[in-house]
């Protein structure tokens, strides 16, 4: 009967996993794929501190951020992507609010969001 009671011992001490032996080892960060992230996430662009403490990496590489938010700027910027944002109902990436031609991007955006929330109320 004793012999019972060690049973759920057993068994729970053969699934421990030590957490200090297999710790995986942060990798660098991907600067350019962080700007590239933070672009097509429509966020505005960051102050090195922020990005520091957003990635847990107090090396920041602005330039290879900047390029990569570049990046993914041009591609969530581009007109044909914001007439899918636009009438899918998303709000207009603040990523977009620092290109010079800004008013025309958000004129062309407003149209698409017009049209989607148009559509919606037909189907």
């Amino acid at each position: 009967m004793r012999y019972l009671a060690l049973i759920p011992a057993l068994l729970l001490t053969g699934c421990y996993v030590d957490p200090y032996t297999h710790a995986p080892t942060p990798s660098p960060t991907d600067w350019y794929q962080a700007g590239w992230d933070d672009a097509m996430s429509g966020q505005p662009i960051r102050s090195n501190p922020v990005i520091a403490h957003l990635h847990n990496d107090e090396n920041v590489d602005r330039e290879e951020w900047l390029k990569g938010y570049a990046g993914g700027q041009e591609r969530i910027c581009d007109p044909k992507f914001l007439e899918i944002l636009g009438e899918s109902g998303k709000s207009f990436p603040a990523s977009c609010e620092t290109l010079p031609d800004v008013a025309e991007r958000q004129a062309q955006w407003e149209k698409a969001s017009r049209k989607g929330f148009q559509d919606s109320f037909m189907h």
